[in-house]
């Protein structure tokens, strides 16, 4: 077995070890057995550390692979950092990477100032939403850097996450779902009247979880509340996939 091959083997254990905890935590947390305070600490910790594991095993380590990587595989991996870099972000590690690590997103200035209004980022967000998914997400994530509460934001950056995470794998799937779900919560916790929030969360619990009645809860509160109608064709599309998988 080549040195590589060992390491390799290590931080798939390790990821299997950190995404094994998760669960337990979550389990623990949801019996009352961890506080909430140590819960997020905790919880934040772990999701930091299987990010940059998953990173090192999906993403390409040098450029001297043989061979041209495919346009698919290009994609793919693209959407593997996006995810890990939103839910590091999420995990409360820090605000917006580009502000940290003094890169520029669309919007700031070469001194890292924002120069634009968050109302003026989230317009140009929904103009990119199903353009340029990826692209919308770092403009959802550039609004909560500046307002962290910010309902659309913490909703539609969630909810396309979930959206690219589809075509990943099972790891990269549950951090996102892991990642979403928090995010649509949270929304939810500020304001339980936005039907967008319960649409998505709806929609991700059985998308990426599989989780068909906790789903339906979600998806009945969404169609109580008259959601709009761009988000109500998603909902209806999946409504019946839903019930009949509940029907049995």
């Amino acid at each position: 077995m080549t040195r590589s091959d060992e390491d390799l083997e290590s931080l798939v254990e390790q990821r299997k070890f950190l995404l094994n905890s998760l669960r337990d935590l979550d389990a623990e947390f949801a019996v009352g057995d961890i506080d909430s305070d140590d819960y997020q600490a905790l919880r934040s910790d772990y999701v930091a550390r299987t990010a940059e594991i998953i990173k090192q095993i999906e993403l390409p380590q040098s450029a001297g692979v043989a061979g041209e990587i495919n346009k698919q595989a290009s994609r793919l991996r693209r959407t593997c950092f996006t995810v890990l870099v939103v839910v590091v972000v999420a995990a409360g590690t820090g605000w917006l990477v580009a502000r940290q690590s003094g890169q520029r997103l669309s919007g700031q200035s070469l001194s890292g100032g924002i120069e634009d209004s968050t109302a003026s980022i989230l317009s140009r967000a929904r103009a990119t939403n199903f353009i340029d998914p990826q692209a919308a997400i770092e403009l959802y994530s550039q609004v909560l850097g500046l307002d962290p509460d910010n309902l659309e934001a913490l909703t539609y950056r969630a909810w396309l996450l979930a959206l690219i995470a589809r075509s990943a794998g099972d790891e990269i799937k549950q951090l996102a779902f892991l990642s979403a779900s928090s995010d649509l919560e949270r929304a939810i916790s500020l304001d339980a009247s936005y039907p967008d929030a319960h649409c998505f969360l709806g929609i991700v619990r059985f998308r990426l979880a599989a989780d068909a009645v906790g789903a339906r809860e979600q998806l009945t509160i969404c169609e109580s509340q008259n959601p709009p109608a761009e988000v109500k064709s998603f909902v209806d599309s999946i409504v019946a996939e839903v019930d009949a998988v509940i029907a049995g």
